[in-house]
């Protein structure tokens, strides 16, 4: 090869390695953050801080904490007014690129990977320490665990594979009709549920909408389990005696029956036949019974006009007591109304 098809290999080669490894210059300010993460891979200082992919800041500086963990530190511009809950997340430019810190909001998907962090007030326009700090998935780790997860089933379950093949093929061999028919109730079973499935989401529904009652009324259910809980160690404390009360109820019925009901049977029992009677005499007369009722409120009405006097002379002569004037202060104004 000449010396000029060289040079070209190396300005070809140089630029491939300039393109793989940016060197921008620095970015930073006076406002000093701080992340502590458990691992930080291959960071290293003036590696880039960003905001929705824009740099604001560098890596200044990455110590070791007292509990071996990665204590970052990063400088970036001020006037940003960025939130004092801010996520740390360490990233990577491409698969092949450097790595960078990521500044985000606290977002839902945070309070997750980061349940314990109380989320503070504020701003990071005078510094201060991030308390949410996260690794993003990379290539490496996720095909390393899978090559563990590979290997993990190829191991264990090679053999139980050919035993389940096996067994199968000694339970199913000559049972061919039993295998279709088993296949065809399985399609029936589906088809059955797939035209059920109004049904079902109706009452999925309905089991959703009894939940949501019962844990609306959890603290009811809370005190009526601890009073149900109450109840059944006093009935335990108190068992001899409960025991010993329906006993002698027991004694006391037996010798109610004995005594009283027993001897009076054939005379209640006649009683109950009169009344019969009688309540058959009053149901076939009702009519006179109630035309009695009627003259009876009509007598109680009229009463109070009876005067306590004797005739009188004429109409205009005021009354006077004597021995029949009762009966003739009822036997006018019936005659009168």
């Amino acid at each position: 090869m000449s010396r000029t098809w060289r040079a070209v290999a190396s300005l070809v080669a140089a630029g491939l390695l300039a393109a793989g490894c940016t060197l921008p210059g620095r970015v930073g300010g006076p406002v000093e953050v701080v992340a502590v993460f458990d691992d930080v891979a291959d960071l290293v200082v003036e590696h880039a801080v960003q905001v929705a992919d824009v740099r604001i800041g560098s890596v200044t500086r990455i110590e070791l904490t007292d509990d071996y963990r990665a204590r970052v530190t990063m400088s970036i511009q001020e006037g940003l007014d960025l939130p004092a809950d801010m996520v740390a997340v360490l990233r990577q430019t491409s698969l092949l690129g450097e790595k960078f810190i990521e500044l985000r909001p606290f977002g839902e998907a945070d309070a997750a990977a980061c349940p314990e962090v109380e989320r503070p007030a504020g701003d990071f326009s005078t510094g201060g320490e991030i308390a949410c700090t996260q690794r993003a998935p990379e290539l490496e780790v996720v095909a390393e665990a899978a090559v563990e997860l590979l290997s993990v089933v190829a191991q264990d379950s090679v053999s139980d594979l050919a035993a389940i093949i096996r067994t199968g093929g000694e339970g199913f061999g000559g049972r061919t009709t039993e295998l279709r028919g088993l296949i065809d109730s399985l399609a029936t079973i589906s088809s059955t549920l797939s035209s059920q499935t109004g049904n079902l989401l109706a009452i999925i529904d309905g089991l959703d909408g009894a939940t949501a009652t019962l844990a609306a009324g959890a603290p009811e259910l809370d005190t009526l389990l601890v009073n149900l809980a109450d109840t059944t160690q006093l009935l335990a404390d108190d068992r001899e005696q409960a025991v010993a009360t329906l006993e002698q109820l027991t004694r006391l019925a037996r010798v109610q029956n004995q005594l009283i009901f027993v001897p009076y049977l054939e005379a209640t029992t006649r009683q109950i036949e009169q009344i019969d009677a009688i309540l058959q005499v009053v149901t076939d007369g009702r009519g006179e019974v109630g035309a009695l009722v009627d003259w009876l409120a009509e007598f109680v009405r009229v009463t109070p006009l009876a005067i306590p006097c004797r005739p009188p002379a004429s109409a205009t002569e005021p009354c006077v007591g004597g021995d029949f004037a009762q009966i003739y202060g009822l036997i006018v104004p019936l005659g009168n109304e």
